[in-house]
This record gives C-alpha cells, sequence and structure tokens, in this order.
C-alpha cells in the first residue's frame, strides 16, 4: 500500500504531475489533468449560494474532477442513479443545480488543503425491494471502504494494473471499484464504461487490467467470442447474487472465478468471496468488518457505517466454514391478505418445475394483495407457452405449486420475457420488473431463436393504450408503436450497442388491427449495429424496416 492516498489528501498531498490517471482510447489523463480540472470546477462551483449539486457525468475522468471539485467548494455532491426525465423532475424539485449544465471556471488555484471528514455525497438504493431510497454518506466512510479494499487486495495486483467496467459510477460500487479507490490506490481507470462485449474484449487485451461487472453482465459474455487473450488479472462481481450459470461463464470465458463482493448502498462492503473449485463458499468479512448473527439475522459493526454501534441488516444468514452463507432478505417477506409470504419461496417453488431460466416474484400496486411474476422461460417453457396458450399455461403452474405456496401466495399476473430487465449497473430492481407489467408492453411469445435470429408471436390487444384516439371510430395499431415494439424485444433478445440511433428502409404496408397476433421476425447483424424487423400475419406484410443502434455518440 505504498502508493495508497488517502481521499482526503488526494489533491493536497498530491502524486507527480505525469502519473496516470484515466484513459480513453489512446488519450490518457495525468495527475496534473485532474488536479487543473477540479480547480476549475472548485471555482465556478464557489461561486453558487446552492449547498449541494447534482453529478451525473458518464465520463469517469470529467466525474472524478467534478466530485472533487465540489468537495473542495463546500458542497454536498447528489448522484442520481441515471439520467431518465423522471430523476430529473425528482432534482428539480429538489433544486439542485445540474452540474452536466454548467461549466468549470476558465482557470482556478490549484492549491488545496485536506478536505474534511463530513463532506457530503447523497446516494440512492437500488429500489430492489421497493422504492429507492436517499442515503447520505461522509467522505470519512468513504475513504473507510477504499482502504478496506485496498488492503484486501492491492497486494495481490500487478503494478500499473488499468480498470475496465461494465458497470456505472453513478451507484455505490461502480463509485468504489471504478473511481475511489483507483484513485487511491494510483491505479488508472478507463473513462468510459463498455455496454457490450466486444469493446471489452478488445479493452481487456495487452496490459493487466482488473475487470469491474455485475452479475448480470458476467452472466451474458458471450462464449463464441475469443477471449482467450484478454484474460484480466482479476474480475469483481458485486450488486447482486452470481448465480451458478453467471460464475461458470465467467470461468469459461474469462478463465476465472470473480471476486463476489456483498454490501449494499447502506451498509457499503461487508464480506467477500470467490468460488474456486476446492474453495469455501462461505462468505468472509471483509478486513475491519465484525459480523455477528442472531437466529438467521446479519449485524455488523464497520467503520464504513455512520458510527460505530452494530447495525442490524435485512439479510438472513446461517453461519458457516468461520463465515456466513446467504438465506435471503427478510425484507423479501411481504404480507398478502395478512399472511406472511416469502417470494424467495414462491420462486424456488416455480423454479423447481424447470421451465423457467429466471423469474422475480412482486407484489404490484394497485393490486391488492396480488403477485405477480416476471418471467424468462427456458426453451422448454417457451414450447409449452406457445403449445397451451397463456392461460393454461399459467393455469398449469399454479396447478404444480400449489401444495408448497399457501393460496395468498398464488400469483396473478404473468409476464414473460426474454432477459429480466435491469438498470445501469446491470440490477434488477422493483422499477424496472414493473416495466413489464405497463399496460404498453404486449404479450409475446418466442417461437424460434437463435444467436442473431428470433421469431415471436405478439399480441396487440383491443385493451392496449395504444389504439385509444387512433383512430376515433376506426382502431390501428400506431407504426411508433410497432417501431417501440421492435427496438423493446431485440434489446431483449440480443447484445446491442446503448444508443437507438433511427431507422432504415421503413415500409408500412398493411394495418394491423386490435385483437390481431402478429408474427414479428428480427435478425440482428452484429457487425452493422442493426437489427432488421418484420411484421406479418396470414401471409400478408404489415411493417419492416432496420433499426439502427450505436455508441452514445453517433
Amino acid at each position: 500500500m505504498a502508493d495508497f492516498l488517502p481521499l482526503q489528501r488526494l489533491l493536497s498531498a498530491g502524486r507527480a504531475d505525469a502519473h496516470p490517471v484515466a484513459y480513453s482510447g489512446q488519450r490518457s489523463h495525468a495527475f496534473a489533468d485532474l488536479r487543473r480540472l477540479a480547480a476549475r470546477w472548485r471555482a465556478a462551483l464557489a461561486r453558487l449560494p446552492e449547498t449541494a449539486v447534482s453529478l451525473h457525468m458518464e465520463d469517469g475522468f470529467e466525474f472524478a474532477a467534478a466530485l472533487l471539485g465540489a468537495w473542495h467548494a463546500g458542497k454536498t455532491v447528489c448522484l442520481p442513479a441515471d439520467d431518465l426525465p423522471a430523476t430529473r423532475e425528482r432534482i428539480a424539485r429538489l433544486g439542485m443545480p445540474r452540474l452536466d449544465q454548467l461549466r468549470p471556471a476558465a482557470d482556478g488555484d490549484e492549491a488545496f488543503a485536506p478536505l474534511a471528514d463530513d463532506c457530503g455525497l447523497l446516494l440512492f438504493t437500488s429500489g430492489s425491494t421497493g422504492e429507492p431510497q436517499t442515503i447520505a454518506k461522509t467522505l470519512r466512510q468513504l475513504a473507510a471502504e477504499t482502504l478496506t479494499l485496498s488492503q484486501r487486495w492491492d497486494g495481490s495486483l500487478p503494478a500499473g494494473c488499468r480498470i475496465e467496467a461494465t458497470v456505472s459510477h453513478q451507484h455505490i460500487y461502480g463509485l468504489l471499484f471504478r473511481v475511489l479507490w483507483p484513485l487511491a490506490a494510483g491505479r488508472p481507470f478507463a473513462c468510459g464504461r463498455h455496454a457490450f462485449p466486444e469493446s471489452l474484449l478488445a479493452a481487456l487485451g495487452g496490459q493487466p487490467c482488473m475487470l469491474i461487472a455485475s452479475p448480470a453482465h458476467l452472466k451474458r459474455l458471450p462464449r463464441h467470442l475469443d477471449w482467450l487473450a484478454a484474460r484480466p488479472a482479476a474480475v469483481f462481481s458485486s450488486g447482486g447474487p452470481l448465480d451458478e450459470a453467471g460464475l461458470q461463464n465467467c470461468r469459461e470465458t474469462l478463465g476465472q472465478a470473480p471476486y463476489e463482493v456483498f454490501g449494499s448502498t447502506e451498509t457499503g462492503g461487508i464480506a467477500w468471496r470467490r468460488r474456486e473449485p476446492g474453495a469455501v463458499d462461505a462468505w468472509q468479512a471483509l478486513p475491519g468488518i465484525e459480523i455477528r448473527i442472531a437466529g438467521e439475522s446479519l449485524a455488523l459493526r464497520s467503520p464504513h457505517l455512520a458510527d460505530d454501534g452494530w447495525h442490524a441488516t435485512s439479510d438472513r444468514v446461517r453461519g458457516q466454514d468461520g463465515g456466513f452463507a446467504l438465506l435471503g432478505r427478510a425484507d423479501r417477506i411481504v404480507k398478502l391478505e395478512e399472511k406472511r409470504v416469502s417470494l424467495d419461496a414462491v420462486e424456488d417453488a416455480l423454479l423447481a418445475g424447470g421451465l423457467f431460466e429466471a423469474l422475480r416474484a412482486l407484489p404490484l400496486p394497485g393490486a391488492r394483495d396480488l403477485l405477480g411474476v416476471a418471467a424468462v422461460p427456458n426453451a422448454a417453457g417457451w414450447a409449452e407457452l406457445a403449445r397451451v396458450g397463456r392461460r393454461a399455461f399459467a393455469a398449469a403452474l399454479l396447478d404444480r405449486i400449489k401444495d408448497s405456496v399457501i393460496a395468498e401466495a398464488l400469483p396473478r399476473h404473468w409476464r414473460y420475457g426474454f432477459r429480466l430487465p435491469v438498470n445501469a449497473q446491470g440490477k434488477i430492481t422493483q422499477a424496472t420488473l414493473l416495466s413489464w407489467f405497463e399496460p404498453s408492453r404486449p404479450h409475446a411469445t418466442l417461437l424460434e431463436r437463435s444467436a442473431e435470429h428470433a421469431v415471436l408471436l405478439v399480441e396487440a390487444a383491443a385493451s392496449l393504450p395504444d389504439f385509444a384516439g387512433h383512430f376515433p371510430g376506426f382502431p390501428l395499431l400506431p407504426g411508433v408503436t410497432q417501431l417501440d415494439w421492435s427496438v423493446r424485444f431485440a434489446r431483449e433478445l440480443f447484445e446491442l450497442p446503448p444508443a437507438f440511433c433511427g431507422v432504415d428502409n421503413l415500409k408500412f404496408q398493411r394495418i394491423i388491427d386490435p385483437g390481431a397476433v402478429v408474427r414479428l421476425e428480427l435478425r440482428h447483424d452484429r457487425e452493422r449495429g442493426c437489427v432488421s424487423f418484420g411484421y406479418a400475419s396470414d401471409g400478408h406484410a404489415h411493417a419492416s424496416g432496420k433499426l439502427r443502434f450505436s455508441e452514445p455518440a453517433c
């Protein structure tokens, strides 16, 4: 840890001007660049009367400089999890200036005093089991986390190890592992994150790299790509449980099991494990973390918390091999018609039938005491769904689990898709799951699927809100809705660049009436970053075109 600097003294103690901080392609940012840009942000923000500012920037170097500049200007920094319109409205209601709408000053004083421990940061929980909540952190807590990570891993990483990531730094995991820990340890990090595997594959070649990923990303790394020359020095996974399929895929593509880190926005990092063959599967406490187990309840005392008292978590655990095994979340116990129901137990019962790759059960807002399920059928599940239809399929599922799940916990609403929806951090949240239950999402059944081709049956139900007002007395499915469905399902089925850039060769040949069931065929051209789509029924074409996707700079 000879190169480790506490975050409080990062700019005041300093490193050599030429020390590499971040890189974007062939361009490199040195420590002098970081200090200069942070000084310019400090000068600009010191003029603002507001005590808190909102920071959302995709570029990691720009983000780091703005964050440090804001702290040195005495501002509390709020990190919204995304830049969606609803999030912008929430920030506007809080009266915080948005740094992405401001500019740093032309120059600034590059003399920095050490930062105070109470510099503030506002983060949001992931919303995995409800609405996201605001969590306040101090610089002391964040500095303690970076020290913990350095104590555990810096000694085992090669000198000059660079940071590549698939996760956003707007969340606590990405913030610590992509930006703050590398800054403290003097390790250069990539300015951008990788949205799809081809760019990640190219970045991992060459000098030693450390990959910061999520379980969802590791599970989806395509095995047909040649990963042999891109084996990172270490892989980290956090933000949710890594299942056996994700673990096996990581071993086969990246040649190793990842370091899994367990924790939350509220608690910070708690424990770690690495499931190499023959290793202990139990979670082991990170350095400086004290753990105790009462019944099945996990409590901890940690320098990552606001005080040194014992903190009770919502995690159910049992002691194992000097550490603990996770049994699920206590807050996944819900009340339905005054009965306590374990969502984990409902999911386990459904998965035991062998028809699903993954699923999540959740109470539905506005549907009193009713449970919904968002599910990804496997090949057998899709075949059965196509054979018997949605109603008979759901009835058979309920009949299969009725002996292991109480009547009040039997799901009443079902949505099927091709990949459980995740946020920018790769986490499945309450908000992303509820997007499947929006009235505008049509029911679709998978008929055929290969790596770059899929055929679906899509129900244009008369109840869809898209038919309302289009047109009075002569309802038909709008063309924009057909485009939206094509983009939505293409994103679920294929690995696509993040930005939708437009559509070519668009043709609308035949209207789609309310109640119609149409065949949607999608073909992915990976090299060109586009997806061809076509709607048809009864041998007649309804619409076709080519969707273009690219990196955000398109």
